[in-house]
């Protein structure tokens, strides 16, 4: 008698149900008189047990080869040791930093000036308590009154021990005992000698203790030693202490003027304050943008020559949202930078990405580092509904809330504009489209960034009206006396003299506007530089700036209901 042999069983499939049936099929060919395979048949429950075995198995070899690929990876600890692989270095919870302006209470600075040290401790007055630290020393120059120092949100753990005894094996690693330590205000100290933190052993000697950061999922900071051949091991019994910061990422973004206490001896004496809200802070780099930076670096190496490089760079410094890179002429490379948490950049983040650029750039190239500077936008805008049925506070509320997520700056691309009928196909989707049945604008203005040649003169106040369809028009304005300017537009003088806190307009009807306000003083010869920009149909930004709402009044917005639209009206309601 001849057996003839079965289809071969696939051990591979996917799922456990096909796996199962194949076993039936399998069973009732080779084995012709066992005709039961139902589930209440003994030898079947225990072939169902080897089938979820063999599922599991299958399961599981999936599950390496995806988490094997960075693209495909899923859980965090693998995407983190992964982009370490390739060479990456994602970012751990990155600190909020911002430019304190640290000002005497009484008199002027002696002679010598007064210092401010680093690490001067300054906190918030307003709930959240939040700290800050001074992160260069400075000094406030004699006969001055004040001072400008970067500082980044935290609190400093000096010499916090790691072992009182290391074991002299190669490959030592020791974890710091907070969570969220930004690595680049890390301190290591073997038997208290300086040691220097490498990104890889590569390049390390064997006679030298060096040491590399890691960061896990968790945002607990590792710190590993050489093997002896690259990178020379902590001998036996030396004391290992490490020196950090430890901060609260995003909850350290606070508000302008919310930093207004001086921690410490120097409290007697000088008062602070933050002109612009702190930015920055985030939390350690998320699953995504690690695997987007981290081919994006793979790609442009350990160099800077391309405009896509300078941003590849720069978005990989912690801290930095975004980048915009724009050319000049010849060798010089300008590089926008927005901060995570919206706002401007802080000196001390600016410096960062110059100090990475000024790294990787080819010789003769000339990057530069700047704040994108944000430009406040006014829109009023008329908006006519399918129905009359909807409270007008109703769809008013709609438009706004559309407008300032438009307008935000995740949303942003920096130097790239942002068009009217991106805003109008917004409104026109609000409620899935139910709700607004067409939009029209009446006044969309951006608020110039305004250069005073005198930082304590005063601003100007409210909002720039442009009333006319204006080009890239340079606007001077220059005090003639305590009281009043005169205007000239690309040179050219207007025929009228302004007047603090009186409202200006013009001779061309164009632009109005108000500088100071009542009891401002102005100073004989200080300038006010802005430039204009086109509205109509595209509202164009500078290369330097973002837009954004600082308040909800920032946006005006009239409804009108059927039957009651009427152009002619421009009423804010």
């Amino acid at each position: 008698m001849s057996i003839t042999q079965p289809k071969r069983l696939s051990y591979t499939r996917r799922d456990l149900l096909s796996l199962h049936d194949d076993v039936d099929l399998y069973i009732k060919e080779f084995i012709p008189r066992i005709n039961d395979t139902s589930q209440a048949n003994t030898g079947r429950v225990f072939l169902t047990i080897i089938e979820a075995l063999i599922d599991n198995l299958n399961f599981s070899v999936d599950q390496i080869h995806v988490e094997a690929k960075l693209a495909d990876a899923r859980q965090r600890k693998n995407i983190i040791k992964l982009a370490y692989l390739i060479g990456y270095l994602p970012n751990p919870t990155s600190p909020s930093s911002v430019d304190l302006t640290f000002s005497l209470l009484s008199g002027v600075a002696p002679a010598g000036g007064y210092p401010i040290p680093i690490f001067t401790r300054c906190q918030t007055t307003v709930a959240p308590l939040v700290e800050f630290l001074t992160v260069e020393a400075a000094t406030i120059p004699e006969g001055e009154t004040s001072v400008v120092v970067p500082a980044v949100q935290g609190i400093r753990i000096v010499d916090e021990t790691l072992t009182s005894a290391a074991s002299g094996k190669p490959n030592q690693v020791y974890t710091i005992e907070n969570a969220r330590t930004p690595h680049e205000f890390i301190e290591v100290r073997v038997d208290g000698a300086l040691i220097d933190l490498e990104e890889t052993f590569a390049e390390a000697n064997a006679d030298e203790i060096v040491a590399t950061l890691r960061f896990d999922e968790d945002d607990f900071t590792s710190i590993t030693f050489g093997d002896g051949e690259f990178g020379k091991a902590p001998p036996p019994g030396s004391e290992i202490l490490v020196t950090y910061i430890q901060t609260l990422g995003d909850v350290g973004n606070v508000a302008a003027g919310s930093i207004a206490r001086v921690v410490g001896s120097l409290a007697s004496d000088v008062g602070v304050t933050n002109v612009e809200a702190s930015s920055g802070g985030a939390p350690s780099e998320t699953d995504t943008a690690i695997k987007r930076n981290a081919p994006a670096s793979f790609r442009s190496g350990d160099r800077a020559v391309t405009r896509v490089d300078y941003e590849t760079h720069s978005n990989a410094v912690a801290g930095v949202y975004t980048s915009f890179a724009r050319h000049q002429e010849g060798a010089r490379t300008d590089i926008y930078l927005m901060p995570e948490g919206g706002g401007v950049a802080s000196s001390f983040l600016v410096q960062s990405v110059q100090d990475v650029l000024n790294e990787k750039k080819v010789e003769g190239a000339i990057p530069i580092a700047h704040p994108l500077d944000p430009a406040s936008v006014f829109v009023i805008v008329n908006i006519v509904t399918f129905t009359n049925k909807i409270p007008k506070s109703t769809v008013k509320q709609k438009v706004r809330t559309a407008t300032t997520d438009a307008l935000d700056y995740t949303r942003i691309k920096p130097g790239r504009g942002f068009t009217l009928s991106d805003l109008s196909g917004i409104y026109e989707n609000i409620n899935d489209g139910k709700l607004v049945d067409y939009a029209d604008f009446i006044a969309l203005t951006r608020i110039p960034r305004v250069e005073k040649s005198n930082a304590s003169a005063p601003d100007l106040q409210g909002r720039v009206k442009l009333t006319e369809d204006i080009g890239y028009d340079q606007y001077l304005l220059t005090a003639v006396s305590t009281t009043q300017f005169a205007v000239a537009i690309n040179g050219v003088p207007q025929s009228a003299l302004g007047t603090v806190a009186v409202q200006y307009t013009t001779d061309n009807g164009e632009v109005t506007f108000t500088l100071g306000e009542v009891g401002d003083v102005l100073v004989v010869g200080d300038t006010w530089r802005f430039q204009t920009s086109k509205y109509r149909d595209n509202l164009v930004i500078e290369d330097d700036e973002f837009m954004r709402l600082e308040r909800s009044d920032d946006l005006v917005v009239s409804v009108y209901f059927p039957g009651e639209y009427n152009l002619k009206t421009q009423s804010a309601l």
